[in-house]
């Protein structure tokens, strides 16, 4: 027998042991039908038009032809800083002893005028995310443990969070943003606050999700030794969700990048609003550049964030 028999011969053995096929009942055809109604009715209601799109394509090469080349003249042109004349670069950008006009001059440049440059803005956008990941974590952390069935206090605060932590987390960030842009006007702040709310919901849903799925046997050998609540959570729990604490919040910050660009569209600060100002003048080239700097940023977030999650996880 050669080697090509033997092969043919093992594998009809296999296929003489396997499991025959499950049957299938009318149950599977009329849910299968019910799904393919379902999915012809969603493209109907998307308005899916092939035909629409192949039309438009020249339109959409127009709008590419006239963002090229990007124009960097905001970035590498040093007027476009509206540096303040009365200050040195030195005294600008380091602590130095200045006068009062000096001092006030630096203070408005820093607030007013660098925040409305590309790199300012841009510098604005991590600000804004890191600073929303942060304030989402410390909300997270605890309300992970009080939403998990098996660590929660009490049932009554079990159901009160994951019903609260559900309903805030279906309202988008953008929604958010646009309710605290009315409530602490235009810039970062009302950014901030809406990715940090939207992040705690989805960090503390997440949380909870991995403290139900660890290892009971580790709490259980811990209680045996009289441990109380918290030395369970900090000994046997935290210990068995860390990798994912980390993987969290570290995938949640490089939305969060994203994300604050998108609240720019919305006046709530960062990048998307030099963006959309651009779009809305019509400099369209001025804003390929924009989006070639986001580009840059999200490529480098999703580098280090990868790299700081192979090193710590």
């Amino acid at each position: 027998m050669t080697a090509v028999d033997r092969i043919a011969s093992a594998n009809a053995d296999i296929f003489r042991e396997a499991p025959p096929a499950p049957k299938r009942g009318r149950r599977f055809f009329l849910y299968l039908v019910l799904f393919l109604i379902v999915l012809v009715w969603s493209f109907q209601g998307a308005k899916i038009r092939p035909g629409e799109l192949i039309e438009g394509i020249p339109q959409i090469g127009a709008t590419l032809a006239r963002m090229l080349p990007p124009d960097f003249t905001k970035i590498t042109d040093w007027k476009s800083y509206f540096m303040p004349t009365e200050l040195t670069l030195a005294e600008l950008f380091l602590p130095a002893p200045l006068s009062d006009a000096q001092a006030r001059a630096k203070q408005r440049w820093w607030d007013n005028i660098f925040p409305q440059t590309v790199i300012g803005a841009t510098l604005e956008t991590v600000q804004m995310a890191l600073a929303g990941t942060f304030l989402a974590i410390i909300a997270a952390f605890p309300i992970g443990f009080l939403a998990a069935r098996n660590t929660t206090p009490h049932p009554l605060v079990y159901r009160g969070l994951r019903t609260l932590l559900n309903f805030l987390r279906t309202i988008p960030d953008l929604a958010l943003g646009l309710l605290f842009v009315a409530a602490v006007g235009l810039g970062a702040f009302a950014g901030t606050l809406a990715l940090a709310i939207h992040t705690a919901t989805v960090l503390g849903k997440l949380l909870s999700e991995s403290v139900e799925n660890i290892d009971e046997g580790v709490v259980e050998a811990i209680r045996a030794t009289g441990a109380g609540y918290a030395q369970i959570l900090s000994f046997a729990v935290v210990p068995q969700i860390l990798p994912d604490l980390i993987s969290f919040t570290l995938y949640r910050l490089e939305t969060n990048i994203r994300a604050a660009s998108v609240l720019g569209l919305i006046g709530a600060g960062g990048i998307g609003y030099l963006m959309n100002t651009s779009f809305r003048t019509f400099q369209y080239q001025e804003a390929a550049a924009i989006v070639l700097v986001l580009i840059a940023l999200v490529m480098l977030v999703d580098y280090l964030s990868s790299r700081l999650r192979n090193w710590v996880v």
